[in-house]
């Protein structure tokens, strides 16, 4: 399990007045839309908001790219017994998971135009319909979103509706990339070191790398180092676990190039592509989350590049609860 922080680490002018802010904005229930790069820690700041906000019920975090257009519905608003073939109990749905609490939708700039739609309704007025009930449900829970891309670049480019996305934004808090705050890398450091000294050496090291993948690849980094560490995590340590992440960092950088290729592809590298991505698929028992970690990319990148190659992941096994798509903090 990944070991989260219970704040934000640092004393960067940008993560004092990020903290200054989550502190102001907490208590009151307008919604909050975190933007920031990948790894830069929105879900941390999502909980945040929730454990600050003093409102009783749970933090419920959704990834809108992990379930599919004709799930989504279920996932959202919950289901009636009986509602269909195998529904042989009542799911809540993720909006009545929150009653009460927070509601959080991580990479909501990958939700499809028809989603968006029926989130938009649910999210103006609490009110929303489960499938198979003969009435209308209600929940009380604070809007909290995510996304990797700026909202005004979504709605320019007719990814995200004008309509959502000024409903998702009362308040707009940036997290800054780890480029932005390289005083805080040292006191990040001790803390994934897990009681390990890191010595000045290797904290120049870190200080000296670009993170493209900002908290959580230095994580990554440092959980590496930790187990070649000699007593001190030291900068052979260091280096050595950067080492042993060059293939990686190259595939990663290898996706990036193909993602790019991708925006108007050849119709051989499409019929290449999509059969590399199907043998990998098939050797991770089609787990997108396996597959998104051996490509080194995030699960929602994945999502968009399956979705372009016209692949369908098959959808989860029905389990009534506990649901897999929702975190309480």
């Amino acid at each position: 399990m990944t070991r989260l922080p219970a704040a934000l680490i640092g004393e960067s002018e940008p993560i004092r007045e990020l903290r200054r802010l989550i502190t102001t904005v907490a208590p009151a229930k307008i919604a909050v839309l975190i933007e920031g790069a990948t790894g830069t820690g929105k879900e941390l700041v999502a909980a945040m908001l929730h454990r600050e906000s003093g409102r009783d019920g749970a933090f419920v975090a959704f990834n809108v790219c992990a379930v599919g257009e004709t799930m989504f519905e279920d996932a959202l608003f919950g289901h009636v017994r009986g509602a269909y073939t195998g529904a042989l109990g009542e799911s809540l749905g993720f909006l009545r998971e929150a009653n009460g609490g927070s509601a959080f939708f991580d990479e909501i700039g990958g939700l499809g135009a028809s989603m968006q739609a029926k989130l938009l309704r649910a999210l103006e007025t609490g009110v929303f319909r489960p499938i198979g009930a003969s009435r209308d449900a209600q929940s009380d829970f604070r809007t909290i979103a995510a996304t990797n891309e700026r909202a005004g670049d979504l709605v320019a480019e007719g990814r995200l509706r004008g309509d959502l996305a000024h409903r998702l934004s009362g308040v707009v808090l940036y997290v800054p990339t780890l480029a932005e705050r390289v005083e805080d890398i040292p006191m990040l450091a001790e803390y994934f070191a897990r009681g390990a000294r890191v010595t000045s050496g290797a904290c120049r090291l870190l200080q000296d790398r670009a993170w493209t993948g900002n908290v959580r690849e230095l994580k990554q980094v440092i959980d590496a180092a930790v187990i070649f560490a000699r007593g001190a995590l030291d900068a052979d340590a260091v280096s050595t676990a950067l080492a042993h992440r060059s293939r990686r960092t190259a595939s990663a950088a290898a996706n990036s190039a193909l993602d790019a290729m991708s925006a108007a592809p050849p119709a051989d590298w499409l019929h290449a592509e999509r059969a590399r991505m199907t043998c990998l698929l098939d050797a991770a028992a089609w787990s997108a989350e396996r597959v998104a970690a051996d490509l080194g990319v995030h699960r929602s990148t994945l999502y968009r590049r399956l979705k372009r190659l016209g692949i369908t992941l098959p959808p989860p096994a029905y389990t009534p609860r506990p649901r897999r798509d929702f975190i309480r903090v």
